[in-house]
């Protein structure tokens, strides 16, 4: 289990980037979208907010990216 924060300050827990993909799209409400759908309007704003791309091939490479462009902070990692 890992625990993150969103640079919004909202803290999520999740075992896997799936998971961490389903609880993004959840706290931002957008329920009604695929999981591919949300993460395609996740890497537009990034684009068109901070000129970052974000792969949408995967959550994996997804979640990779959101990290490594400071949009999410890895807070704590508990081993099960």
């Amino acid at each position: 289990m890992t625990i993150y924060v969103t640079r919004e300050g909202d803290k999520l827990v999740a075992d896997s980037p799936l998971e961490l993909v389903e609880k993004l799209q959840q706290c931002q409400g957008k329920m009604t979208e695929t999981r591919q759908e949300f993460m395609t309007r996740m890497a537009a704003q990034m684009v068109a907010s901070q000129g970052v791309t974000v792969p949408i091939t995967d959550p994996e490479n997804f979640i990779a990216e959101l990290i490594h462009n400071d949009f999410l902070s890895v807070v704590d990692s508990i081993d099960g």
